[in-house]
């Protein structure tokens, strides 16, 4: 994790071939599974007992990242209510600070 704040949580993943397609770019898998977490992370910076469970998660790819490269992962709270909890993460290529995905991940609290 490289910064946390309330409402927002910053990581960085160098992309290696554990998390890598057969093209050697970062797999969609693992960018779905970092909107997940990231967005995940974001909520519990406002409530830590509210993880709550996934009802909706979309992503659109628009770029990659090949092995070798550093992605920024920026998860942000869009809003938070009493039954479900909104994020929204955006992952960028370190280098160049091209947008590679965004993501929208809903969850019942």
């Amino acid at each position: 994790m490289e910064r946390l704040g309330t409402s927002t949580v910053t990581c960085v993943l160098p992309v290696t071939n554990d998390v890598a397609n057969s093209y050697g770019t970062l797999h969609g898998g693992a960018t779905s599974t970092l909107v997940d977490v990231v967005g995940t992370m974001a909520l519990l910076t406002q409530d830590p007992l509210r993880a709550g469970v996934s009802v909706e998660l979309s992503v659109s790819f628009l770029a990659a990242a090949k092995v070798g490269e550093d992605v920024v992962i920026e998860g942000r709270v869009l809003r938070q209510g009493k039954k479900l909890g909104f994020t929204q993460v955006d992952l960028r290529r370190r280098s160049d600070g091209a947008l590679l995905a965004t993501g929208r991940h809903t969850k019942a609290l």
